[in-house]
């Protein structure tokens, strides 16, 4: 194994470090004293872009939707989230953030911000045609990824 080839792997290795039981990788500290998973905030900061359900959530985020009905069952015992029954359709559940979530959400969004932040700042030190080498490598990286 040649030397690039080394460090690729490790750079992978620590993007999977990093990133261990979360579904996202963010830059930037959590400020928020309130202990949530990665999962959780993240389902904050798509209910405050717009009402969800169980269902939109699990496709948004490619979870199932047992996993979402855990997480959401845990915010609304926090008194994160509150539930509105659709008026046509009693089954179906639209979840929204209440006061005390929004800041979390907002903070969550901010890291998003900050996470592609940094990758315009890494991309930036390349050429125009460095940049169509490291495109042509992340999409081939992400087609062996998908199999």
């Amino acid at each position: 194994m040649g030397i690039l080839e080394k460090k690729l792997d490790n750079l992978v290795n620590t993007i999977l470090l990093k990133a261990e039981n979360q579904h996202e990788l963010l830059f930037g500290a959590c400020q928020s004293d309130v202990k949530l998973t990665n999962t959780q905030e993240h389902i904050l900061m798509l209910l405050s872009q717009q009402r969800l359900t169980n269902t939109d959530l699990a496709k948004a985020l490619n979870i199932s939707q047992a996993a979402v009905t855990k997480a959401i069952k845990s915010l609304v015992k926090q008194d994160m989230l509150a539930g509105t029954k659709d008026t046509v359709d009693a089954r179906v559940t639209y979840f929204e953030l209440t006061e005390l979530a929004k800041p979390i959400a907002s903070e969550h969004t901010h890291h998003h911000d900050e996470t592609l932040n940094v990758y315009n700042r890494l991309l930036q030190k390349f050429s125009a045609k460095e940049l169509e080498i490291v495109d042509k490598f992340v999409t081939v990286f992400a087609e062996e990824l998908e199999g």
